[in-house]
This record gives C-alpha cells, structure tokens and sequence, in this order.
C-alpha cells in the first residue's frame, strides 16, 4: 500500500496537472512542451496523465481557460465598505492587482500572446470574460458610488474602461519583460489610485491625472 501512488479526487488531480503544464509550457513553450514532461511534474504516469486528458491541446486550453476568468468584482462589498473616494480607488484597485496582476495570470497571458494564433477562441474569451466583464463590473461599481456620495459626474463614469487601462497594461507589460526583469507593483499601484482619484473628481472631463505619479510608475 505505501508504494501506490495516492488517489485524488479528480478536480484535485486536474488542478495539479494544470500547476504543471504552467510551469512546463512556461519553460519550453507550447512546441517544446512534451505530456510525458508534464506528466513526470505533475507525478504521475503518461497514462494517468492521459486519463484526464487526451492531448497536449486539451492540457493548453484547460490551463488557460483556467486562469482567463478570474475573480468577479465584488461591487457591494467595494463600495459599501468605503469611507471616501479615496478609501474606494485603494479598494478598487487591491482587488485589481489581487485578482488580475498575481504570477498565474502574466504568466497564463504571456503564454496567450504567444500562442493566440493557435487558440483565437480563448483570446476572444479572455477580452469577453476578463476585460469586458470587469469593465461592466467597474460601470456598476461607479453607479453605486454615485448614489452613495463617493464620486458625482465624472469622466470615470463616461469612460468606466480607464480605471482598468493601468492594470492592463501592467498585465501586458509583465508578460513581456525577461526572467530579470521586473514591475514595480507598489508604485503602479499607488500611481493607479491617483489616477482613479482625479478620473473620480467632479471637474475630471477637463482635468488632468497625476503625471508626475504616472511618470514615476511608468519608469519603474
């Protein structure tokens, strides 16, 4: 008995197959990427490996269709937990950075941007399930902001997608830098917030952001 491989509930055992296609098809891409590699990461045979899953295809589309919709917003809990304007782009953007900029996600991103010619359909699902739906997510939390005295007419709640563009960008950014190279998040985030604050302020159609913030983010 002790030398049997332990059985696992199966979406357990999906999940650790998953954790390490990520780090194989990171490490030598879709091409190079071989099932009996993944296979030997995640501890298991080629055949255990194949009775939850029938190719290398399959493994690619389930591990990117795992990270592509992440974390909804919650818009109550964000909104009504917030004291000030301030307190509220603090809180939009921790659940930002918490469910969009994490290592699964640049790394799940710079394999779709690698790879979306092979897979149009999941980057068509990432913009539909990730950035459409968040940006619908922001529009509703800005609407509640509005009613509970958080922000009044303001360019964010003409251009609801603006709050998002930071992250993006960093998401993008990240997946793009080598193995040494690295973000500062600290300071894209506290630039972010300044940026929602001057997007959340009544004269904010014709106001400028924070540039000397933004500048220091964008250097970092």
């Amino acid at each position: 008995m002790s030398g049997q491989r332990r059985r696992l509930p199966p979406a357990v055992r999906v999940g650790q197959i998953l954790d390490a296609a990520l780090q194989e098809f990171s490490h030598a891409g879709y091409a190079g990427a071989r099932m009996d590699d993944i296979a030997v990461r995640a501890g298991l045979s080629k055949g255990g490996l194949y009775a939850h899953f029938a190719s290398k295809e399959d493994v690619f589309e389930a591990l990117l269709a795992r990270h592509l919709s992440p974390s909804r917003l919650d818009v109550e809990a964000v909104v009504d937990g917030a004291a000030s304007p301030r307190h509220l782009a603090d809180r939009i953007v921790n659940h930002l950075y918490v469910s969009l900029a994490n290592p699964a996600m640049v790394s799940t991103m710079r394999l779709l941007l690698a790879e979306s010619g092979r897979v149009p359909h999941l980057a068509a699902r990432w913009r539909r399930d990730t950035a459409e739906a968040h940006q619908a997510d922001i529009g509703r939390l800005l609407e509640r902001a509005r009613t509970r005295g958080l922000c009044g007419e303001c360019l964010a709640l003409e251009h609801p997608w603006l709050l998002l563009a930071p992250i993006v960008h960093t998401i993008v950014m990240s997946a793009l830098l080598g193995p040494e190279e690295r973000i500062s998040l600290p300071a894209r985030k506290r630039a972010h917030v300044a940026l929602i604050l001057n997007l959340l302020a009544p004269d904010s159609r014709s106001a400028r952001p924070d540039l000397a913030a933004l500048s220091a983010a964008q250097a970092s």
